[in-house]
């Protein structure tokens, strides 16, 4: 199967154009960072606050194959390594990527081996789907692996902060596809990882409070407390932004705002 026909066709996904591979360069590629891993882990608490990045991990058991005729193989049977790849019957993998809703996407990164003599190598890319017909869109470039013989597996990393794609579960869902068009273990899939983080949700047009109108500098993050529940103002359709909090008043904020829970 020639890997260089202009245009890399994905199966019965018939995602036409996404990729492709001419004379061993991928085209329309954007920059991206190989082994471009952060310095930084993400760290705990990894499920509140908006100044630092959260990664999810996928794993290559999570991307299923694209059609059903599709064979692959794990290297984890008796081996030290946990790797994905095709053996025939369809060239793509598809996994779901669950962020939470209303986050920002900040990156990808595809974790491909590639040790191809045949110039064949691994293209990936996030989807976006609609939840009600399934009709998908892309999220960010193509990413494509590079071939190396000694060195096979590497880290792919894309910076998507600057496409500020906000998640949005009432009405889509994310997936990542992964295609190649080898049919042995020199394009072998170990995973991805996705960059994301949390925000306040936009301030609505219309104040809850009276005391808090919408030009007040605050209005965004007391609204953002209302429509979650945490607070129910001070009385009489005020918040009393000014008024001093009690610990008892604090106790209330945090237990809410963290959904805490005892045995």
């Amino acid at each position: 199967m020639d890997s260089h026909a202009g245009r890399l066709l994905l199966g019965c996904l018939a995602i036409v154009g996404g990729f492709g591979v001419s004379g061993g360069v991928a085209w329309a590629q954007s920059p991206l960072s190989l082994d471009g891993m952060p310095a930084l882990k993400a760290g705990p608490p990894v499920d509140f606050g908006t100044a630092k990045e959260t990664f999810l991990s996928v794993g290559e058991w999570e991307f299923a194959p694209t059609r059903t005729e599709q064979t692959y193989a794990d290297y984890g049977n008796g081996g030290q390594t946990l790797l994905r790849y095709s053996t025939g019957g369809g060239w793509g993998f598809l996994a779901p990527v669950h962020v939470p809703d209303g986050a920002v996407l900040t990156s990808i990164t595809l974790d491909f081996c590639d040790s191809s003599t045949m110039d064949q190598h691994f293209g990936g890319r996030m989807l976006v789907v609609g939840n009600v017909d399934g009709a998908y869109d892309f999220v960010g470039s193509p990413q494509y692996s590079t071939s190396n013989v000694a060195d096979p597996c590497h880290a792919y990393t894309q910076d998507l902060s600057g496409l500020n794609f906000v998640v949005d579960s009432q009405t889509s869902r994310l997936a990542i596809i992964a295609v190649t068009p080898a049919t042995d273990n020199t394009n072998a899939l170990a995973g991805a990882i996705v960059g994301y983080k949390l925000q306040v949700s936009p301030a609505p047009g219309t104040a809850t409070f009276n005391d808090v109108p919408t030009n007040h500098p605050f209005f965004q993050y007391v609204e953002a407390l209302a429509k979650s529940g945490i607070t129910g103002g001070c009385g009489s359709g005020n918040y009393c932004p000014d008024a001093p909090l009690t610990r008892g008043q604090m106790a209330v904020f945090l237990a809410k705002g963290l959904g805490l829970q005892w045995p």
